[in-house]
């Protein structure tokens, strides 16, 4: 299938312009091979709490509370310079520019029906997730597409693949194109956008999946929009199939991986020079009712050899250089039921500039986890649950990119350590039982280090400290003079150069 539609005519470049363009070409090839940081900046948060990641200062959370307009709950997208400045970010309703105001025109990114119904005509978030891309227009590097997807009233899915435009204008940008069709008639799923570089890393594929099973590519180049080719998944979706997983390319833009509860995971091999899917391969990694809502997701390790897939409340891994993908696939941990406000189960994931694998949860939880080293086989790839803790609650949604640096030696850095000046804390789960306690605590230590046991109460104050030597591996702490409620202990190693805390949320009763 090849049809073609021009949205666009972009106005060539001067020979000026080339000339400039390819002498700066020529200096700066070498330097440019790494310094890709387009996807450097993320936000999250919700009503205001924001926060963002700036991988260039480090990869701590920095606390943003009612600084930028809008807020996250769903819908997400955000794109810098190559150099990794911020450019624009948007929820879904409204396009924002790196002075945090919206954009001249930036608001009613996907009005219609369903806002005037469901928002009043007001729009503070977007729902549905990796819904939402920011690309650079291949024309104009300045420029840029926002592909995104509207809500029809009446239909659970979206009717159409759109885009917007930003045109930059001083440095600044303003909306000129809103809400225009790419292609007519798609009967789009919620979720599994995705966009990977042309092999002439000019040029965009697109990938949506619509409802009849139909993956499109969909080229974007400096011409604009060309429909190249369908490809069939060889499943049946059911209605749970919509929105509950997401889809990726690996970081070398080579493999395409499929994933939701229902319909399992489908790997492709992908031509990026001509946008064709080849080679399926599929795997089930557990069969699940099709009228029970499962909400999952699927990312790459950096060197794209291992697919790890979270399914609320379990987390694996497959190796996909195993001949056979059932031979690789390995369970890596379960969700250990904590609650923080609300249960901490495992939903997007996003790999990050700093070699690290994030993932939100299915509720509006106050931490990240995170697959330390993704890289590794098995449990080496070291996850952590509620690794990361975040100064306000995540708004249930991870930005959604394309893949950057696909030709780069080094997908990511992996030197990211931390953010003005301030390390990085690690944490690691504390055993400790019986858990609800009435009077002694047990806790076993994990390392025969000194250090320092803190008890600390749901507002943070520390309501008791102990000593810890090296000799001792078991604790009995009493709680017997502190009020039911519940409580974090946490053990702090001396010399801990891997900076490493290990927590238990403990619950007391009389």
């Amino acid at each position: 299938m090849k049809s073609v539609y021009l949205y666009r005519q972009k106005r060539s470049w001067s020979l000026t312009k080339w000339a400039v363009f390819l002498f700066a070409l020529g200096l700066s090839i070498s330097a440019e091979a790494q310094s890709d940081k387009r996807d450097y900046v993320w936000f999250g948060g919700f009503f205001g709490n924001n926060y963002l990641f700036d991988f260039n200062n480090g990869s701590s959370p920095q606390d943003i509370k009612n600084v930028i307009p809008i807020s996250f709950l769903g819908n997400n997208a955000s794109i810098c310079d190559r150099e990794g400045n911020l450019l624009y970010y948007t929820n879904g309703c409204h396009v924002v520019g790196r002075d945090h105001q919206i954009l001249p025109n930036g608001s009613g990114l996907n009005d219609g029906d369903w806002i005037t119904q469901f928002r009043g005509d007001t729009c503070s978030f977007y729902p549905t997730t990796q819904d939402i891309l920011i690309l650079p227009d291949p024309g104009n590097e300045d420029n840029h597409y926002i592909i995104h997807k509207p809500i029809e009233l009446g239909d659970p899915r979206f009717k159409s693949l759109r885009y917007s435009y930003i045109e930059s204008i001083n440095s600044m940008g303003r909306i000129t194109d809103k809400g225009i069709e790419i292609i007519p008639d798609i009967v789009s799923n919620f979720s599994y956008l995705t966009a990977c570089p042309h092999l002439n890393n000019e040029d965009w594929w697109i990938v949506d999946i619509d409802e009849s099973e139909l993956i499109y590519s969909i080229l974007l180049s400096a011409q604009g929009f060309e429909t190249i080719q369908t490809t069939k998944l060889p499943t049946n979706f059911v209605e749970n199939s919509s929105g509950s997983g997401t889809t990726k390319f690996s970081p070398d833009g080579n493999t395409f991986a499929f994933y939701n509860a229902y319909d399992d995971l489908h790997l492709y091999d992908f031509e990026r020079a001509t946008g064709e899917f080849s080679n399926h391969r599929y795997l089930i990694i557990e069969e699940f009712p099709d009228d029970v809502a499962r909400f999952s997701s699927v990312e790459w390790s950096p060197n794209s050899r291992f697919i790890y897939v979270s399914i609320e409340d379990q987390l694996w891994q497959i190796d996909t250089w195993e001949d056979e993908l059932e031979d690789g696939l390995e369970l890596i941990d379960t969700w250990d039921g904590t609650i923080d406000p609300f249960p901490t189960t495992f939903f997007l994931m996003h790999l990050a500039p700093d070699c690290k694998i994030y993932m939100c949860s299915t509720n509006g939880v106050n931490s990240l986890h995170v697959i330390n080293n993704p890289n590794e086989k098995g449990t080496g790839c070291d996850f952590v649950q509620r690794g990361i803790k975040l100064p306000h609650d995540n708004g249930i949604d991870m930005p959604n990119f394309p893949r950057f640096r696909v030709d780069e030696e080094d997908k990511c850095d992996p030197t990211i350590t931390s953010i003005f000046g301030d390390d990085i804390w690690w944490r690691r789960d504390l055993t400790t039982y019986p858990n609800p306690v009435r009077d002694l605590l047990t806790i076993e230590l994990p390392e025969q280090k000194n250090g320092k046991l803190i008890v600390l109460d749901m507002d943070g104050r520390i309501v008791m400290t102990r000593e810890v030597f090296s000799h001792t591996q078991e604790l009995l702490l009493s709680m017997t003079g502190l009020p039911s409620g519940t409580y974090s202990v946490e053990f702090l190693p001396e010399q801990n150069k891997e900076r490493r805390i290990w927590t238990s949320r403990v619950v007391k009763v009389e």
